[in-house]
């Protein structure tokens, strides 16, 4: 009997081509559908399920099954009080079914049952009507009439070919906004990245601070001093093979679906404009060294977010929900790890929204998003730039500044790491910088102007055992005996033995003593 095939596919055919519904889903066998239907605002997913079973037990698992299964497509459709319509289309009602069967099986909030089918009792099975007024359908129903095998596989079969006809239309305008063009200006970018990357570790290391910021990172600083270029060139450095390997991963992946669905010359407009937003925002925000491609991929996936606004449907069906998680994680990643720069994150975030809706996604004509974007990306760069140079509350990098002075100081520049150190010194006082400073005067033998600074470092940090024993040598030659012994004996108090295995307490002890006396 093809007579159930037939009310089958002209149910489907019913709700897709004259109520518009989207198909989310079809099981192999084409005996499964799922459907999104909207009307009025109201969402539902709407699953149709052609099956022969004889007994209930056989249908209550299916049900339990469906309801699994609406879990996932819940995801896909995301809407608030999703209703479920599951509709099964039968030649008969299972045999121990006695009443209709929704009333049978006790339905739960949302959850529609019905079971569409001839019904000898005429009791039991649904109508096609009710089921299609209760999805909220707005064009007549038509009776199946009465005919042949034949005729009732015929048409069933014209039913589908219809259904599948607006299926392929439908999924190929969705591939010709999901992959409008194909990846170019990504490889370039990744081989720049890379090439780069080789460039710094021979010429130094990916992690050394002075090198990063001889070849382009993001300090500060020199920004001030009319450096900008930094803000572009920090883009393709990165920090260490892991960093330069995520990065990538993640640049090839979001940044090769956004130059899919973009083309290419959009995809290099919100790359660049998300990467100078991001390394801007970290100017502005963090005074930290930094470096990486993070802010051009976080701008990717504010493009991604910009899709999801003009085509939502297509978003959530396809990657959406994937994207939000992922995008969640990382920004709550930035926030629960200092080291990680979250301003560039979400800088890059806004820079690569903004740019999306300034270029606006392919054969969509002018929209009036992108008038604000005009004039927002200068405006809000222009911001983000003069904040940088007035903000005084910056994520300190106190210990970055140390650092670096002691990494000149290594590579024989004492110079550059006063320069840095008294330029920090002149808006903070710092133990550890005095401290430092105080080395580069005391590897010279101006051990007076050594003295002064270990004095302040020990005068701001009393517990900075090694500023004690260097203030002891200090004072040491500078015949200051009983301040050498004070200060000598403060190291040790302090474990200063414990804490640096090269230091000599009682040489210092025994020259004081000698010199004394």
């Amino acid at each position: 009997m093809l007579e159930p095939l037939h009310r089958y596919w002209k149910l489907i055919h019913h709700l897709v081509i004259k109520e518009n519904a989207r198909i989310l889903d079809i099981s192999p066998d084409k005996k499964q559908i799922w459907m999104e239907m909207e009307k009025q605002g109201r969402k539902a997913a709407v699953r149709i399920a052609k099956i022969e079973y004889d007994w209930m037990n056989q249908l209550e698992k299916d049900v339990e099954q469906a309801k699994d299964s609406f879990r996932r497509v819940k995801k896909m459709i995301l809407g608030r009080n999703l209703q479920f319509y599951n509709i099964y289309v039968s030649s008969y009602p299972p045999v121990d079914l006695r009443t209709p069967l929704g009333e049978h099986l006790q339905q739960e909030n949302r959850i529609h049952l019905y079971f569409l089918s001839r019904d000898p009792s005429g009791e039991i099975a649904d109508s096609a009507e009710t089921i299609l007024r209760d999805v909220g359908a707005e064009t007549k129903w038509n009776p199946l009439m009465d005919g042949t095998d034949e005729e009732h596989e015929n048409e069933a079969r014209h039913y589908r070919k219809e259904v599948q006809h607006k299926q392929q239309a439908l999924e190929k305008q969705d591939r010709s906004l999901l992959m409008f063009s194909r990846p170019r200006a990504i490889y370039p970018i990744l081989a720049a990245i890379f090439l780069i990357f080789l460039w710094l570790e021979q010429n130094g290391e990916s992690t050394n601070i002075v090198t990063l910021i001889e070849y382009g990172a993001k300090y500060n600083p020199a920004i001030l001093d009319g450096e900008w270029w930094r803000l572009v060139t920090s883009m393709f450095l990165h920090i260490g093979f892991f960093h330069l390997i995520m990065n990538s991963l993640a640049l090839f992946y979001i940044g090769g679906a956004v130059e899919r669905m973009y083309g290419m010359f959009r995809f290099i407009i919100i790359y660049f404009t998300a990467g100078l937003f991001g390394s801007l925002a970290s100017f502005a925000f963090n005074e930290q060294v930094s470096a990486g491609a993070s802010g051009a991929i976080f701008g990717c996936f504010g493009a991604l977010l910009y899709f999801g606004i003009i085509h939502r449907k297509l978003f959530f069906r396809t990657m959406g929900l994937n994207v939000l998680v992922i995008l969640g994680i990382n920004l709550a990643f930035g926030f629960a790890v200092p080291a990680v720069d979250n301003g560039a994150h979400i800088g890059g975030l806004a820079g690569g929204f903004l740019a999306s809706s300034l270029v606006h996604l392919p054969g969509h004509g002018a929209k009036i998003t992108q008038f604000p974007a005009i004039v927002l990306i200068p405006v809000l760069a222009s911001g983000l730039y003069w904040a940088g140079q007035i903000n005084e509350d910056k994520t300190d990098a106190s210990m970055i500044n140390v650092q670096l002075a002691q990494e000149y100081i290594q590579r024989d520049n004492i110079e550059e790491a006063r320069r840095i150190l008294h330029k920090m010194l002149d808006s903070v006082d710092n133990p550890s910088a005095y401290f430092v400073l105080g080395n580069t005067y005391l590897e010279e033998n101006q051990y007076r102007q050594a003295a002064g600074n270990y004095e302040k470092a020990v005068s701001l940090n009393p517990e900075l055992a090694q500023a004690h024993y260097n203030l002891s040598i200090a004072y040491l030659n500078l015949e200051k005996w009983e301040k050498a012994k004070q200060a000598i004996e403060e190291a040790k108090a302090l474990n200063i033995e414990e804490q640096d295995e090269n230091v000599d307490v009682e040489q210092i002890e025994s020259e004081i003593a000698d010199r004394k006396g």
